[in-house]
């Protein structure tokens, strides 16, 4: 009975493997939430995560509900927007250019 739930445990594991190589995992496919909004209580100096999405009218919808709502009495909110991805390397338009010139 367990050496059929590891099995299968195993079986998944090599699946998810399998799509990752071809390129065909689950995370590639999401768009990117780059607006997030944060809160901080007044007394605090800390941050939290509070939702992610994926453009800014949602983030100020949310936060005008979250303010309407009144849920504690000092609480700021702020919203941070992903510029750069510091994991995505840019190549320069003469790298395209030779790549384009080399064939």
């Amino acid at each position: 009975m367990v050496r059929g739930g590891i099995m299968n445990l195993v079986k998944c594991i090599w699946v998810d493997i399998k799509n990752i190589i071809k390129g065909e995992n689950k995370m590639s496919k999401k768009p990117n939430k780059k607006y997030m909004v944060m809160s901080k209580f007044k007394h605090s100096d800390r941050f939290n995560l509070e939702k992610q999405f994926l453009n800014r009218h949602s983030a100020d919808a949310y936060v005008g509900l979250m303010i309407d709502d009144r849920e504690y009495d000092s609480i700021e909110y702020f919203l941070f927007e992903q510029s750069h991805d510091y994991q995505h390397i840019e190549e320069s338009p003469m790298e395209d250019l030779q790549e384009v010139v080399n064939g």
